[in-house]
């Protein structure tokens, strides 16, 4: 009977260097093979059991990024801190090279090639920087390429995402997709940006709101406070909107649909009803913007609430999403 490979104590919830450690003499090459080891990328390696963690993905990227391979997409909006992957997924490894250069890709996961913008008072450029020890696309890298990636709503999506955790100011994203006109899918940022907003707290959010704008309906409030006539805060709905006559619209999450939750928005609703003397509150979820009915049904609520025109016909192509956990 084959006898069990065992792993070295000094690389338990350890990410390394498969030739250092075979220099050193804790392992072989032969040994490495083993399926009870994972590797991420060209010599780097961690036990099985731990491809998948936060922390694990963290410390590999230290090892596979340099001067001259950087992390970016998702990847680099999880390290900047504006987008988690959903329970039960990894966090995606994404790297970059510059475009002059060659190099191979990260295993499991695919890799880009990378126009960096030099800066005089940067080795790296003005587009990359340092987080935690990670070479990583500086934010405003990481969202003017994550815009121009997606479609329409998506990329509205990421920059709202970027402007509400306040890593992108709103003026410099602005210009730098203008200082790019010929970059591809730079017209579709710009768009992006334009309709952006740095309160939206969701994706949910960004996405009803950008079926009103869409379908030509002013600008949104979003997330403003709602006073009494005593000025007392009486709740913030998720966006109130105005045509001839005022209404609210709520994005319910998945979470809303917990029993505590949806007291708690019975209550609000309520507060809500009283201190204005009637203005409507629709409520709406990923099943409305996520289809072209559910999204027609909004446009028609809300005309019919507010006395807005419908002045645009939503366009199915603008609302497509990226697959699976490619989401922000």
């Amino acid at each position: 009977m084959a006898r069990a490979a065992v792993c070295p104590p000094e690389l338990v919830h350890r990410v390394f260097r498969g030739s250092e450690l075979v220099a050193e003499g804790l392992v072989t090459t032969n040994q490495l093979r083993h399926r009870m080891w994972s590797r991420f990328g060209r010599d780097v390696y961690v036990l099985a059991e731990d491809h998948e963690t936060a922390w694990a993905r963290r410390e590999a990227l230290r090892l596979m990024t340099d001067d001259s391979r950087v992390a970016c997409g998702l990847t680099a909006a999880w390290l900047h801190g504006v987008w988690e992957p959903r329970p039960g997924l990894p966090v995606p490894l994404q790297i970059s090279h510059p475009s002059t250069t060659h190099g191979r890709e990260v295993v499991g996961h695919g890799r880009r090639r990378l126009t960096w913008v030099t800066a005089e008072d940067s080795t790296m450029g003005a587009d990359v920087e340092e987080v935690d020890g990670i070479a990583v696309t500086s934010p405003l890298r990481t969202c003017f390429d994550l815009m121009r990636n997606r479609l329409l709503v998506e990329a509205v999506v990421v920059a709202d995402a970027f402007l509400y955790r306040g890593v992108v100011d709103p003026l410099r994203l602005a210009l730098y997709c203008q200082e790019r006109v010929r970059w591809p899918g730079v017209r579709r940022a710009r768009l992006a940006v334009g309709l952006a907003s740095a309160f939206a707290r969701s994706a949910g959010e960004s996405r009803l709101r950008a079926v009103l704008l869409l379908a030509g309906f002013e600008q949104p409030l979003v997330n403003v406070p709602v006073m009494d006539m005593s000025g007392r805060h009486v709740a913030t709905p998720d966006l109130q909107v105005h045509g001839k006559r005022w209404a609210w619209l709520e994005y319910d999450g998945a979470y809303h649909e917990e029993a505590r939750q949806h007291d708690a928005d019975v209550r609000r609703e309520n507060r809500l009803a009283v201190a204005s003397g009637g203005v409507p509150v629709l409520r709406y979820d990923a099943r409305h913007v996520g289809t072209a009915a559910g999204r027609a049904q909004v446009v028609t609520d809300v005309a019919s609430a507010t006395g807005a025109p419908v002045r645009t016909d939503l366009r199915i192509r603008d609302f497509v999403r990226p697959p699976g956990d490619q989401e922000l």
